[in-house]
């Protein structure tokens, strides 16, 4: 890709915006960076963080007749300024693309509705282990370009993409692909769940020989994909991996008898036992499947079973996805502040059994169906504390048979969730909400979470 010399217009001060912008000015690319917003908080924090070479426009968003448009993963296809792109620009492109045409290594591609992250961070760990160079970067919160400059062919880069960012590529094509699971969610984004699942097809639709796509064929939809007469997307000859909790697999990676396994060719050798590893919960078994299954597929002579035990050993997980935050007085505290859907939320539910569970849920109203997380809180929960914006929707669709209770704040359910939580058991912090209605994001809402457990 020629840089040096062309007009870019990225749009969006974001992590990726100037990580692409950087990137491009860094390669002689004449960069102009807008917004649509404009406050002081991220005119200092621009300032900071942005090659002097690149432009900045605030308080509004400006595509050029001729430029190459690079746009923010958070502009939705209706919005003006994505139309205006698709009128003017000669090409219209994001940061995953920007990044898969300059990075010379091997890309994994990681996305689906939940797990992604501890997938990505996960198979890199394990590709680390087995002494591969891999990073893990992308929608994680670090910005794919910002590894560009420092990276060689020999490097892996286990990239994690939501659909936004699959949406504003045309030439990106991973060495493995992985979509972990789909479920209802960004449906004001995409206009439909359909739109949704198309855009997640576009991880693996330019694959070819050569490639490898890893299958979870324990979901529904993806266990359809690439089989004769699907709906959803074809195979264009790249290798398919699969991965279940409840049968065994002929290519791929399955589990059996509380033990991981890998499978080549209808032969299977056993990897390690479910209770070497450090993670909560039947959704984890899943994403130690996947990503073992995606260490395979890259066919690196390298990865090895006793590097891939290690890996899975070492690994400790993720903040906000179920991480232990303390134990006081008998009672065992969890964050779970990522679980910003439903499904997500029923997988944090599901993970305790046998324990009195205080659930801790509530947020930023998505409109998303709630029934599956009423039947996982019928199953599982003692006691249910609401709070935020869409408490109330929540407490009419959840079980009358469950003690629930609405408060003004996470505070506040903190407080009750002590005094009414069982010895022995568990709190959970698993929203099933966004956080935008009294936080800045789920990492914030779980920071927030851990100091209040840790000053109990």
């Amino acid at each position: 890709m020629r840089i040096e010399g062309r007009r870019f217009c990225v749009i969006g001060m974001g992590k990726s915006g100037i990580a692409a912008s950087n990137l491009l000015a860094g390669f002689g690319g004449d960069v102009v960076l807008s917004d649509a917003r404009d406050t002081v908080d991220m005119r200092e924090s621009v300032a900071k963080s942005l090659n002097r070479r690149v432009d900045t426009i605030f308080g509004h968003e400006v595509i050029e007749p001729g430029c190459i448009a690079v746009l923010s993963p958070g502009i939705a296809p209706h919005a003006p300024v994505y139309r205006q792109a698709c009128r003017v620009a000669d090409e219209v492109i994001g940061e995953v693309e920007l990044f898969f045409r300059l990075f010379p290594g091997r890309t994994i591609a990681v996305t689906g509705t939940d797990g992604k992250s501890t997938v990505t961070t996960l198979t890199a760990h394990l590709l680390t282990s087995c002494g591969i160079s891999a990073h893990a970067a992308g929608n994680l919160g670090n910005a794919l370009c910002e590894l560009v400059p420092g990276l060689t062919e020999k490097d892996v880069v286990v990239a994690e993409v939501s659909c936004f960012q699959l949406l504003t590529t045309s030439l990106f094509r991973p060495d493995v692909a992985l979509v972990t699971n789909l479920a209802p969610d960004h449906i004001d984004h995409h206009g439909s769940f359909d739109a949704y699942v198309r855009a997640k097809t576009l991880v693996a639709e330019r694959q070819m020989i050569g490639d490898a796509f890893v299958r979870n064929i324990d979901d529904p939809i993806l266990n359809t994909w690439f089989e004769p007469g699907n709906r959803w997307i074809d195979g264009n000859g790249q290798a398919i991996h699969d991965v279940s909790q409840c049968r065994m697999v002929d290519n791929g990676a399955f589990f059996q008898d509380d033990d991981l396994w890998i499978a080549a060719n209808g032969s299977s050798i056993e990897v390690c036992g479910r209770d070497e590893l450090h993670l909560p919960g039947p959704h984890n078994t899943e994403n130690a499947l996947m990503s073992i299954a995606a260490c395979m597929a890259l066919n690196d002579k390298r990865i090895t079973i006793p590097g891939l035990v290690k890996g899975l050993r070492s690994y400790r997980g993720l903040p906000h996805r179920i991480e232990f935050v303390r134990e006081l007085d008998g009672i065992r505290w969890f964050n779970d502040s990522k679980a910003t859907n439903p499904h997500a939320a029923c997988v944090g539910i599901r993970s305790f059994e046998g324990r009195p569970l205080v659930l801790l849920a509530g947020g930023y109203e998505k409109g998303l169906d709630l029934a599956d997380m009423g039947e996982a809180i019928a199953e599982r929960c003692s006691s249910v504390v609401l709070f935020g914006a869409c408490a109330g929707r929540m407490k009419r669709e959840f079980p009358a048979s469950i003690p629930t209770s609405i408060v003004p704040d996470l505070r506040t359910a903190v407080d009750l969730a002590r005094t009414t939580a069982a010895p022995g058991g568990v709190v959970l912090l698993s929203p099933g909400a966004s956080s935008f209605d009294q936080f800045t994001s789920f990492e914030d809402r779980g920071d927030r979470f851990r100091a209040m457990v840790m000053e109990l």
